[in-house]
C-alpha cells in the first residue's frame, strides 16, 4: 500500500508540531517523531491491508508524542521511570492537541470519522496491552521502530535504563503485540543495532 497524505496536511503538521517538539524530551522528541513518520511510511508500503488509512496514520505518527511538550520542565527527561509516569497525561494532551489542530486548520481534509480516529490513535498509542485494531497496532509498531533506530535517533537513555527498556518495554510489552512480519523482522535488526550502540 502506497502511503498517501495530502502535501498540504503534511506541511501544516511539519510547521506546527515539529518546532513544538523542541520543548519536549531533550534531544529525543523531535528526531524520534521524524523517525516514527519515516517508519510509518515504510510500514504502509509493506503491510498489505487496504483498510488502513495512510492519511490518518501518518497524521497520528506526527502527533503521537506532541503531548510531552512542557511536561519535563525541571525534571530529567531521560529517566525511564520519569517518562513512564508522564505517559497517560502525554497521550491525553496529544489527543486534544491534534483534535484542535485538525479542527482549526485541517478540517476540510478529514471526515469526522477520520478526525476521531486520529485523536483515538494518539490517545491509546502507549496502552500496549489494550491495542486491538490494525491501525492501533501499526502505529505502535512504527513508534517502536522509531525508538529503536539508532541511525535516526541517538539514544538518550543510560545503559542501565536501556537494559530496562529492552527487557521490560521492548521484549516484555511491545514485541509480543507486533502483528506485521515486516515490522517484526525490522525490529529484530534495529534492536541488535541498539544493543551494539551501548557496547
Amino acid at each position: 500500500m502506497k502511503p498517501q497524505i495530502n502535501p498540504n496536511i503534511e506541511k501544516v503538521l511539519e510547521n506546527t508540531i515539529l518546532p513544538d517538539l523542541l520543548r519536549g524530551r531533550k534531544d529525543f522528541d523531535l528526531p524520534h517523531t521524524k523517525a516514527v513518520v519515516f517508519w510509518m511510511k515504510k510500514l504502509l508500503l509493506n503491510v498489505q491491508n487496504p483498510s488502513l488509512d495512510s492519511q490518518v496514520l501518518i497524521t497520528a505518527a506526527y502527533a503521537h508524542d506532541w503531548g510531552y511538550i512542557g511536561l519535563f520542565d525541571g525534571v530529567d527527561s531521560t529517566d525511564i521511570e520519569v517518562i513512564h509516569k508522564m505517559k497517560p497525561l502525554h497521550m491525553e494532551r496529544g489527543s486534544e492537541k491534534i483534535r484542535s489542530l485538525i479542527g482549526k486548520k485541517l478540517s476540510t481534509y478529514f471526515s469526522k470519522e477520520q478526525q476521531e480516529l486520529v485523536s483515538h490513535l494518539v490517545l491509546v498509542h502507549d496502552r500496549i496491552e489494550d491495542l486491538r485494531g490494525d491501525a492501533e497496532i501499526v502505529l505502535m509498531e512504527a513508534d517502536t521502530l522509531g525508538m529503536l533506530d539508532t541511525d535516526l535517533v541517538k539514544p538518550t537513555f543510560s545503559k542501565a535504563d536501556n537494559d530496562v527498556f529492552i527487557a521490560r518495554e521492548l521484549n516484555g510489552r511491545r514485541l509480543p503485540v507486533f502483528k506485521h512480519q515486516f515490522a517484526k523482522e525490522t525490529a529484530k535488526v534495529l534492536a541488535q543495532k541498539r544493543l551494539s550502540f551501548y557496547d
